[in-house]
């Protein structure tokens, strides 16, 4: 994530130079999918490590976490500290870890998948894996079904308001 965020916003540096908008295009999918899809590597990988639910789950949160943070911190030039906090919840973020619930979801599967090939006796599939892949994913869909995110923004708006006034 680091590297392709470096190359990603470094890519405006590079003057005129011929492939410039290739090299931004891919490190900022890169980095995209670091933070998207990240979780899909980083749940299984301290899983077979031996990682405990909390250490997998944590690993697991680091990118979108920091991620999330420097979004936050953009905002502090022009919003007080508390406000900046309150732009956790906005409703990128909210499907962001939606997403990365169900991820570790399917990371168990996974890393249990691995498992077995090493000749494990372990139950692939559970309820609990499957449960949370599906209600992450259900919310993650109802949440953008209702009005394609817009009436959740429009929520966030109103708490936004209740708590800080009409804002700058």
């Amino acid at each position: 994530m680091i590297i392709s965020y470096a190359g990603y916003f470094g890519s405006r540096l590079m003057i005129d130079l011929p492939g410039r908008q290739v090299i931004a295009a891919i490190l900022g999918t890169t980095y995209f999918g670091s933070i998207a899809l990240g979780t899909l590597y980083i749940f299984p990988a301290v899983y077979l490590r031996g990682g405990t639910l909390f250490e997998r789950m944590s690993a697991s949160l680091v990118n979108p976490f920091i991620w999330m943070s420097a979004e936050v911190l953009r905002l502090k030039s022009s919003h007080p500290l508390l406000e900046c906090l309150y732009w956790y919840f906005n409703p990128l973020n909210i499907w962001l870890l939606s997403f990365a619930v169900m991820e570790m979801g399917m990371g168990t599967l996974i890393a249990r998948a691995v498992s077995k090939r090493r000749d494990k006796r372990i139950r692939i599939v559970s309820p609990a894996p499957v449960m949370v892949m599906v209600c992450s994913f259900g919310f993650a869909v109802a949440i953008f079904a209702w009005g394609q995110g817009e009436n959740i923004y429009t929520w966030f708006l109103k708490g936004y308001r209740l708590l800080f006034g009409a804002g700058i």
